[in-house]
């Protein structure tokens, strides 16, 4: 077998209005009973303090209300950056994280995932990305507070430990790119 290796691209840049959102959805979340995460085996040692993943289609839900015009809004400047004309949003989620909490390595459905890094305290640990291709390297996400961040959903990564009483607190989503825009299909030609 031989594999081809082909670059790709991750995006990341700040949510604007981040500033007015944070405490308007901190306070939804806070209130929020969400649920404990737990997944434990011989591969995994995973706890989220509180999360409403269960609940991720859900585009009702008071905070995705709140959020859903400015993080749309960058959904949609992603897709250009990329080529496509059309987003999906499938699933947006929270997850809050507290001393000892770690989601470890994983993958995501649908052709891009990514997080806003709603509450993001200097010591949190940064999302951590392993090379699809040498899974001896690895890459962080030099994100910081108010950034959202996308990559492809069959990227491995994790979100790792909290060794600190800080707490951290993300929204995740899963979402797909479609429709070419002109502009590429033109530079693709009719060939």
């Amino acid at each position: 077998m031989k594999t081809i290796k082909f670059n790709t691209k991750i995006i990341l840049e700040k949510l604007s209005n981040h500033k007015k959102l944070k405490p308007k959805i901190l306070d939804i979340i806070n209130k929020s009973t969400g649920n404990v995460f737990k997944h434990n085996n011989d591969f995994y040692n995973d706890r989220i303090s509180k999360c409403d993943w269960s609940d991720s289609e859900n585009k009702d839900r008071e905070w995705v209300k709140i959020i859903k015009k400015d993080i749309y809004k960058s959904f949609k400047k992603f897709a250009k950056e990329l080529g496509f004309d059309h987003c999906d949003v499938f699933n947006i989620w929270f997850q809050q994280y507290k001393n000892k909490d770690c989601h470890n390595w994983h993958i995501h459905n649908h052709s891009y995932t990514g997080v806003y890094y709603l509450q993001f305290p200097k010591n949190s640990p940064k999302t951590e990305l392993v090379n699809p291709f040498n899974y001896d390297k690895r890459f962080f996400i030099p994100a910081q507070e108010g950034d959202i961040v996308i990559f492809p959903s069959f990227i491995i990564h994790r979100g790792g430990w909290m060794n600190n009483n800080s707490t951290k607190t993300i929204i995740s989503f899963n979402i797909t790119f479609a429709k070419l825009t002109s502009k590429v299909l033109k530079q693709l030609g009719k060939k």
